[in-house]
């Protein structure tokens, strides 16, 4: 650990307005884009927000903020992350930043920071939250890792979705399913999902047994075909 700093000194509390200036320096730190300071004041006092710090000797050295909301009110580029009978009874969390003090990287406190979210998200007051997922640059391969590490998956690629500079730049969309969600299913997720639900006794048992073993060896052969491409 840096200077003899342990992950047990790291003090973890939630971000207030009287932050805002420390943050402020922070993210234009570490990130590339500029947030106005309307971002600054949501995300420090809106409650659909979830801003957690982790401190050391009275300092900001890491933060994670990230939006609870509805479903419904995701952006067109993400409208296909959740299947279509769950988006209207459904919350997602977006997380917009998560970043540590290049000084105290590599110590786990980025992972501690995710992973007090994703706890967050099991309470069963946040049981409708079916997806977490956030925006990453394409080059961004440390973040990538990061990300990948902790079982978060590629759902989209975004061509030119960031203007840093003069530049347009690609992105990913990265995301992670929570309480029972899944992504929209294809036909034969439908089916065998369909088949595995309805009770049969008696004379069809055995006709239904065959069609359920049909659809999940064509499920079977489908996933396989997905991994080698």
């Amino acid at each position: 650990m840096l200077d003899g700093m342990h992950l047990s000194d790291v003090v973890f509390r939630f971000l207030s307005l009287c932050d805002i200036e420390e943050v402020k320096a922070l993210c234009k730190l570490w990130f590339p884009l500029d947030y106005p300071n309307t971002w600054y004041n949501d995300v420090l006092s809106n409650p659909q927000f979830f801003s957690l710090a982790a401190c050391h000797s009275n300092n900001i050295i890491g933060l994670i903020v990230a939006e609870i909301k509805e479903a419904s009110r995701v952006n067109e580029e993400d409208s296909s992350l959740l299947d279509y009978g769950l988006i209207y009874n459904a919350d997602v969390a977006y997380i917009l930043a998560l970043g540590v003090m290049e000084e105290y990287r590599r110590c786990g406190i980025a992972s501690l920071l995710l992973d007090t979210f994703l706890r967050h998200l099991t309470a069963q007051e946040m049981k409708k939250v079916k997806v977490v997922y956030l925006h990453v640059l394409a080059t961004n391969d440390k973040a990538l890792r990061f990300y990948e590490k902790r079982n978060f998956r590629m759902h989209a690629f975004l061509p030119y979705y960031y203007c840093i500079g003069d530049k347009m730049r690609d992105g990913f969309t990265y995301c992670l399913y929570v309480n029972g969600g899944h992504p929209p299913w294809t036909f034969l997720e439908y089916a065998w999902h369909w088949c595995s639900s309805i009770p049969l006794r008696g004379y069809l048992l055995l006709p239904w047994r065959m069609l359920k073993y049909l659809v999940r060896f064509m499920f079977k052969i489908l996933q396989s075909r997905e991994a080698t491409t």
